[in-house]
């Protein structure tokens, strides 16, 4: 919680430490041209629906407490030697501490006796579901970091146009407006392209991998318990290769276009 509210004081402070030492970089006109332009076509571009899950996927960014690979195995390990100790109901028990929500469905199917096909096809579907929302996130982002520089250059072409029609006038005074209008618009493109969407979608993309990779092994666990396997704790105990991750190859029930751009 202190690291969501800490990061938008440290841009506002920035901003304003900008403002006040270098005034001639800040300029409404081209910051709205630029920006406001950008995020309107962005909007129009996608559904509502989808503009909600990347605002909600930001936001768990900052708030959200990361869990680590080598944690949610070790929950799996927990987890496996209590069901070998007690059977469902030591499972059962452990369902309101959960915090993995993924992890906690695939519990309660297990305690509720479904049937395997059932559960199998209700964790897929949901984790199909998880990856398709996460790839639209950051398929957005791109596409915001695409819109900004040309944005960016329409900015600086209408700066232009600007500053040739007044060159020959008599309102010189009109001339710098232009012409920073014509700068600052592609500077504002290439910077916030670059250094604020393009990071935060690498980021989402950071996050969406290592969940997608707990997911997987989420699923594999609960269909080794199915399959009533007597190894699973040996497979959650011995280190973590390349080829058991989910995304070192293209799983069954990932959508064809995610799979192939990874």
């Amino acid at each position: 919680m202190l690291r969501a509210v800490f990061v938008p004081i440290i841009i506002v402070l920035g901003t304003v430490w900008g403002i006040i030492i270098r005034p001639e970089f800040f300029d409404v006109p081209s910051l709205v041209l630029t920006l406001g332009g950008a995020i309107a076509v962005t909007c129009f571009s996608y559904p509502r629906n989808q503009l909600h899950d990347l605002i909600r996927a930001i936001r768990a960014l900052f708030t959200a407490q990361p869990q680590r690979l080598q944690g949610h195995i070790d929950e799996l390990a927990r987890l496996t030697h209590l069901y070998r100790l007690e059977g469902l109901r030591g499972l059962e028990n452990q369902e309101r501490d959960l915090s993995d929500p993924f992890l906690r469905q695939g519990v309660i199917m297990l305690v509720d006796l479904q049937k395997g096909d059932i559960i199998q096809a209700r964790l897929e579907r949901e984790l199909a579901s998880t990856l398709i929302r996460q790839e639209m996130s950051r398929q957005i982002l791109l596409t915001l970091a695409k819109l900004l520089p040309s944005f960016g250059l329409i900015g600086t072409l209408i700066g232009m146009v600007l500053l040739l029609k007044n060159i020959s006038g008599e309102d010189v005074r009109s001339l710098p407006a232009a012409l920073s209008l014509a700068v600052l618009t592609t500077l504002y493109g290439a910077v916030l392209a670059n250094v604020v969407i393009a990071p935060l979608a690498a980021r989402l993309h950071a996050v969406a991998v290592e969940q997608e990779t707990q997911m997987g092994l989420t699923l594999e666990w609960v269909l080794t318990l199915l399959r009533g396997e007597g190894t699973a704790k040996s497979k959650l105990n011995r280190p973590l290769l390349p080829s058991d991750t989910v995304i070192s190859r293209a799983p069954d029930w990932a959508p064809p276009a995610l799979a192939t751009q990874r």
